[in-house]
């Protein structure tokens, strides 16, 4: 039966010293082998890239633009489909089969590109995508396993905790979103005064103006009537100085131009002797109208005040960016800010009681999971240092610490430990501290062999799990490494016989020197070996 996911083929092309190559996989497990040099963990190289790994322009081949790197995945299920829905990157579905398309290009200027499923897609996709479906098992690599967080998510896989955490972890986002509002509010709560000073400082200004239109229209045709009565007043106080309130007006001069005119009307016609008198007797009763005459003007209106309240209305309109007709709105607003404020702190003492309600059901759930833990962890250990013993790692003990933190997080209150004590007596440390590349790949291993079949994990890549072996401990690892490619896609680069024997498809990589006008240049190759031809490259690994 063919795992839910696993690596159909690779090309690889101006990728170092492989200039055009496709190499098939077999959907259990691969033996990659061949001289050293030949190109072996170039392999692994191009599979980092696919997943993720940073581009190098040293493995763009020698004088090609750029380096293409393509791997094809086959897999089932709806899940797969699903996963690939949820981040973006759907899967074509061709002849009923799904298939994951990736494809790196690197450039010799070392920039590069990403694809997933035929579409642009960032390095993090890729990476998160390998976090979640591959181990990759090498000199670099292995260091997932000494992570703490993983070694939780393993103790998790084993005890059977993914329901009881899910509902967990389900609650403590919702415990995170209650505290983040709570902190939010508490800021606020610490400035609530000043706002509110602050607000009602704006609205007491707007509630003394009380904006509206209709008012601004108004007082603008007001101010118009005022300003022209004050002309009119202005031009009818001169008539009157010109006319009878003037040290010299009409009036007077009439009055003198009519004493000066009796003692000498006989030199007039009695036509314009009549005029003259007519023109004096106009000049008194004009005289008189221009005296009573006033302007009539509402004496409680006045132009400074009007003036002032239109100056509000451009002072408030500037201030807060907006017209007339907004500002009675704004002042609704305001006074819905206060309302909150003021009911704030009612929601903060909501806000707590919600959240240490649900802080004890957390605790509660946690304390549960801790003690499945600790339950769990003494039965991994027992187990995994079984696995190593059958690995030939002999004196090696494993053990798991699980110390309970006072603070809750995601995952609950666990710490995790995976310890070791490699030589009797001298102790358990952390494995970080004390396993080489060689033990944290068999350590992987031995869990592998233990919850490959719970785990999200479908391939497993192995990189100098052979390192430092041989013999009957070799024959064990091998054993082991089947036992999880029947579970899930296998790939280890072995130099190893009794590894060799064991796998499903012997992928043998070898390297040439040819000559091509007159350059000579190194081309790797990969060919499968089946038959007769595997045969000889065990025998040949043996030394036969």
């Amino acid at each position: 039966m063919k795992p839910s996911l696993y690596l159909k083929s690779l090309s690889l092309r101006n990728f170092a010293t492989f200039e055009n190559q496709e190499i098939d996989f077999h959907s259990k497990f691969n033996g990659i082998v061949g001289e050293t040099g030949s190109g072996k963990s170039l392999i692994l190289d191009a599979f980092q890239l696919l997943l993720g790994g940073r581009a190098d322009k040293k493995l763009v081949r020698k004088g090609a633009e750029c380096a293409m790197i393509e791997g094809v995945f086959e897999v089932q299920g709806d899940r797969f489909i699903h996963y690939f829905d949820s981040i973006g990157f759907p899967i074509a579905t061709e002849d009923q089969s799904h298939q994951v398309v990736i494809k790196r290009i690197i450039y010799s200027s070392g920039k590069s590109k990403s694809y997933l499923n035929h579409m642009n897609s960032p390095l993090a996709v890729l990476s998160k995508f390998s976090k979640t479906f591959v181990d990759l098992v090498g000199q670099f690599e292995n260091q997932k396993l000494t992570q703490s967080d993983y070694q939780l998510h393993l103790l998790d896989q084993f005890a059977g905790n993914e329901k009881l955490l899910q509902g967990y972890s389900e609650l403590f986002q919702t415990y995170k979103e209650l505290t983040n509002e709570i902190e939010s509010i508490k800021e606020n709560l610490a400035s609530k005064s000043q706002k509110e000073d602050y607000i009602r400082f704006q609205m007491q200004a707007l509630e003394k103006l009380d904006p509206s239109v209709e008012d601004e229209k108004n007082l603008i045709a007001l101010k118009d009537q005022l300003l022209n009565s004050e002309d009119t007043q202005k031009n009818l106080e001169a008539l009157k100085e010109y006319f009878s309130d003037g040290e010299v007006n009409l009036l007077d001069l009439s009055k003198q131009c009519s004493k000066l005119f009796d003692h000498c009307s006989h030199l007039f016609s009695e036509e314009e002797r009549t005029q003259f008198e007519s023109l004096i007797s106009s000049i008194d009763d004009f005289s008189y109208v221009v005296s009573k005459t006033d302007i009539d003007l509402d004496n409680e209106i006045n132009l400074e005040d009007v003036l002032e309240r239109l100056d509000q209305y451009q002072k408030l309109k500037r201030k807060f960016n907006i017209e007339t007709n907004e500002l009675k709105s704004l002042l609704f607003d305001f006074q819905e800010q206060i309302n909150e404020l003021e009911n704030i702190e009612n929601r903060y003492k909501s806000l707590l009681k919600e959240r240490d309600k649900l802080e004890e059901v957390l605790y509660s759930k946690a304390t549960d999971l801790h003690k499945k833990r600790s339950q769990f962890s003494s039965k991994l250990a027992s187990q995994i240092s079984k696995g190593l013993g059958e690995l030939n790692m002999n004196g090696a003990t494993f053990d798991i610490q699980v110390s309970k933190l006072n603070t809750l997080s995601a995952q609950g209150m666990s710490q995790v430990n995976f310890m070791a004590e490699t030589n009797k007596g001298e102790g358990f440390y952390k494995i970080k501290e004390i396993a080489s590349g060689g033990e944290l790949s068999r350590i992987l291993l031995c869990l592998r062999q233990i919850v490959a079949s719970e785990d999200t994990i479908n391939i497993f890549f192995f990189d100098e799990i052979d390192t430092g072996i041989g013999g009957e401990t070799a024959t064990k690892i091998a054993k082991a490494l089947k036992k999880v490619g029947s579970k899930g896609q296998v790939l280890a680069i072995t130099h190893l016989p009794q590894i060799a024997k064991e796998v499903d498809e012997i992928i043998y990589v070898d390297k040439k020197s040819l000559s091509k006008d007159k350059n000579t240049r190194t081309i790797s190759f990969v060919s499968i070996k089946r038959g007769k031809e595997r045969d000889e490259v065990i025998n040949q690994l043996a030394g036969i």
